[in-house]
């Protein structure tokens, strides 16, 4: 099971989220959070392996989330969906610490592939070294 915290500024596109997500197998909606609050130690209670961050209405406010996430949640996954997935806003999404941004009009089949890949970047990232016998 895949755990999942949903960040969004407006009520439509945390039911947009939830909606694709829910029809998934093997996820689990654990927090949804608006947008305007900072990220605290109540999403970090919830421990998500993943965090769907909606661009938001005003861009800026989305990657001073994902600065807050890095620093609360530093081993989740973050994917943004946007509505503009222009260069420059791909650019500063990933800088900011996204590991991947797909746009809002992605269906559910289409927001699991790139669910099931971060989250197995995020497994083979945390593997054990191979322990070779002697």
């Amino acid at each position: 099971m895949i755990a999942v915290a949903l960040i969004a500024d407006n009520g439509p596109a945390l039911e947009a989220m939830t909606r694709s997500l829910a029809s998934l197998p093997g996820v689990n909606i654990v927090r949804h959070c608006h947008g305007h609050a900072r990220i605290g130690a109540g999403l970090a209670r919830c421990a998500p392996d993943l965090v769907l961050l909606d661009e938001m209405h005003w861009p800026r406010l989305a990657l001073q989330r994902l600065e807050e996430l890095r620093q609360v949640l530093p081993e989740a996954r973050v994917i943004v969906r946007t509505a503009r997935p222009d260069a420059g806003w791909l650019a500063d999404a990933l800088r900011a610490g996204a590991s991947a941004v797909v746009p809002a009009t992605a269906g559910a089949e289409t927001l699991g592939v790139v669910l099931q890949e971060v989250v197995a970047e995020r497994q083979r990232d945390h593997r054990a070294p191979t322990q070779l016998a002697a």
